[in-house]
């Protein structure tokens, strides 16, 4: 069975152009490496391919606000170009845009230490301490990067704001004017200047920033609107007059501006306005649909003009989006009370009794959480941990200028950027698969294949190049799953039917197994190996009249087979005839001395009878045969350990959960042999694994309260002792009738 390659040439060929025109001499080059044989080297062209396919992945999820998954595919970026500068700033900006800030600090602190002089790098710095609260550090770093590039009005706009957070108006005055006199005299720049002041509270000059920034140019975007507002913020209702009229020369110029018709609109419920309230409202939500503020205003306008049946309707959308009960001061609370209102105006009593109960419940939670609040806010040492737990308590809006929404173009363009960069990580890892499973690195290979799978599902044939690499690295449960999908697609693939019948047969699923291998038989009968791990799964189920038969069909086919002895050993094993079992094991060694699983099956039952030096003497002997044989070095730890040969028992051990780190009983015996020995960090490092891995084995839970007991962590052994006390309880439960 060979695994299954994929044609990336044509893809490059189609969509790179002249920028990426290095990817594709990459990929010819790993290409050209792999026909001659240089399989080290092809890997490591497809890996700075990977490299540059994940950075310009990651800087799509940014621009896309996937920030999550801007993070992980930085991450990944950064692995294969771990001093790449533009990567590591590009990965803190993504931590940053995540809300991931301590995260951000590390990338960025190795691009400065890579080169000093890095305006993103002490940038990024700068803008990350301001968000933990470190504003000393912020200006230290800012004030680095400014000096750097001294016309950057984002630094100068965010150092400024970190004086003002320390209360040092003259500072940023100082720098703010720097930059009018370097960049002339822009309205923009009053706008961002204004913001600043209004994010910290310095309101009567917020206020002489957006005047200056509307008499440079009357119809600036956003500039009446941020009037309007810091008036409304610093005086209230005493300027609701003014700021209305703001916002109304705001929306002449710019009709589709959303916070413009929402504060019009909101303005106008405060004044009793309520037919112009509800225009401006409705404007504002179908603006921004997703938005709660609107819907829940626009709700009360339609109680005050006796519409209760559009209220019901608004109001069950302002609940339906709202994003948390503390958002906009609890208005959910009051959402819920006004629904009930309506509800029962319009005569549905017992819904609208209900929301008022949910309304009174939710007034409840929201006392207790401002409380919460008030601690948080005291007592926590950063910006973020406020943040953490009080999302509504922190604004980055005076840190990330804003944003608008990509137009429909940008749009495309970055989903068929995402969608290309996907399909490219998605065949480099499948290629770069194939070449470590012809390097028999089969566990390697089916990593490589699993991400080839995450980036693209659909791609051809890579669930069956995973579950074959899984099943040829003996991760059996792991190539059950793609192997399935591979069936489930094409039910008639008697390859992928075969792989996932002995799949089934090694996970020890032995009636999925033998349902497969049947079928399998069907269509290979001159396979004798098949009838084999279909007579052993009959066996093991105890369905030993239709093992005969297929015994009997072995005979035939195969004659007088080493395999037809290992199939009459299996089964006078599993009726407990153990003479009999090895005398047909010791008949398929002599007809053949190299067959596979001969010296195994003797070495079980050895062990069962007590007689380890046989056993060691079989299990070795497997071992020589095939020196990869997982199970055959877990059960010559086994007994190793078993006869006290500590050293080479626990080398062995540590073989094994090297291969396989899962391997919970691997962990187990290695842990209880290395706390025997007095290494008790190491030993409670793998009975830790072990319990992660078979948690309802209460032996497992037992050795670990040793564990932590010789370590000195008391209380931890008393738990897991207590632990094991309840699952003794319960298998001794279970087994008696």
């Amino acid at each position: 069975m060979r695994l299954r390659s994929t044609l990336l040439p044509l893809l490059l060929l189609l969509v790179f152009q002249t920028p990426q025109s290095g990817i594709r001499q990459h990929y010819e080059a790993a290409e050209a490496q792999r026909r001659a044989g240089n399989f080290a080297a092809a890997e490591a062209e497809y890996a700075v391919i990977l490299g540059e396919a994940y950075a310009r992945l990651g800087k799509i999820y940014s621009a896309e606000k996937q920030y999550k998954e801007a993070v992980e595919a930085l991450e990944e970026a950064a692995r294969f170009s771990p001093d790449s500068q533009d990567v590591l700033v590009d990965l803190s900006i993504a931590c940053f845009d995540a809300g991931q800030y301590k995260k951000g600090l590390a990338p960025a602190a190795h691009a400065l230490a890579l080169n000093p002089r890095s305006v993103g790098a002490h940038h990024m710095l700068g803008k990350t301490y301001f968000m933990l609260g470190d504003f000393p550090r912020s200006v230290t770093e800012l004030e680095a990067a400014l000096r750097l590039s001294p016309d950057d009005y984002d630094i100068a706009y965010t150092l400024g704001l970190a004086h003002l957070k320390q209360h040092e108006l003259a500072p940023a005055r100082q720098i703010y004017d720097r930059l009018l006199a370097r960049l002339g005299d822009r309205p923009q720049l009053h706008i961002i200047f204004g913001r600043a002041y209004r994010e910290t509270s310095f309101l009567p000059e917020a206020i002489e920033e957006f005047k200056k920034a509307v008499r440079l140019d009357t119809h600036f975007p956003r500039a009446h609107y941020y009037l309007g507002l810091t008036y409304l913020l610093k005086d209230g209702a005493a300027r609701l007059d003014d700021a209305a009229a703001e916002f109304r020369v705001e929306l002449d110029a710019h009709p589709e501006e959303f916070f413009a018709n929402y504060y019009l609109g909101v303005v106008y419920v405060i004044q009793r306005k309520w037919d112009e309230a509800i225009a401006f409202l409705k404007t504002a939500t179908r603006i921004e649909p997703n938005n709660p503020d609107p819907y829940f205003h626009l709700g009360q306008a339609y109680q005050a003009v006796e519409k209760h049946g559009q209220a019901i309707e608004v109001l069950r959308k302002a609940i339906a989006l709202n994003p948390e009960l503390s958002h906009n001061d609890y208005q959910v609370t009051t959402a819920h009370y006004r629904l009930g209102q309506s509800l029962i105006k319009a005569g549905q009593k017992e819904e609208g009794e209900r929301e008022l109960q949910t309304a009174a419940e939710l007034k409840s939670k929201s006392f207790s959480r401002d409380k919460e609040k008030a601690e948080a806010y005291l007592n926590a040492s950063d910006l973020h941990e406020q943040n953490g737990k009080f999302p509504e308590m922190v604004s980055t809006e005076g840190v990330v200028a804003e944003s608008g929404a990509p137009d429909e173009k940008t749009e495309r363009d970055l989903k068929s950027g995402e969608d290309y960069y996907r399909q490219v990580l998605a065949s480099v890892h499948n290629d770069t698969g194939l070449l470590r499973a012809e390097r028999r690195d089969f566990r390697g290979a089916a990593e490589q294949f699993r991400l080839a799978a995450r980036w693209n599902p659909r791609l051809e044939g890579v669930d069956f190049n995973l579950g074959l690499a899984a099943y040829k690295a003996e991760m059996y449960k792991d190539a059950i799953p793609p192997l399935e999908r591979v069936l489930a697609a094409s039910p008639a693939n008697a390859q992928a039917k075969q792989l996932l019948g002995m799949s089934y047969f090694m996970a020890e699923d032995y009636a999925k197994a033998s349902a497969l291998l049947s079928e399998v038989v069907a269509l290979k009968p001159d396979n004798v190996g098949l009838y084999y791990t279909l007579a052993l799964s009959l066996i093991k189920q105890g369905r030993q009249a239709e093992a005969e038969q297929v015994i009997r069909q072995m005979v035939v086919t195969g004659g007088n087979s080493p395999q037809l002895h290992i199939v009459l050993g299996q089964a006078y094993y599993e009726q407990g005839d153990t003479g009999h079992a090895l005398e047909e094991l010791k008949a398929a060694l002599a007809l053949d001395a190299r067959t596979p699983l001969a010296h195994y099956y003797s070495g079980l039952i050895y062990i069962k009878a007590g007689r380890f030096d046989d056993a060691v003497r079989e299990f070795e002997g497997e071992l020589a045969l095939n020196p990869e044989d997982l199970q055959a070095k877990y059960h010559l730890g086994f007994v190793l350990l078993a006869r006290q040969d500590s050293e080479r028992g626990i080398r062995m051990m540590r073989e094994v959960v090297a291969l396989k780190p899962d391997f919970a009983e691997a962990r187990y015996e290695l842990g209880k042999a290395l706390l025997q020995q007095g290494s008790v960090r190491e030993a409670t490092e793998n009975l830790e694994a072990a319990a992660r891995l078979a948690p309802d084995k209460s032996y497992v839970h037992f050795q670990l309260a040793r564990a932590y007991q010789a370590a000195g962590r008391k209380a931890e052994g008393d738990s897991q002792l207590e632990l094991y006390k309840q699952l003794k309880e319960k298998e001794r439960t279970q087994t008696t009738p």
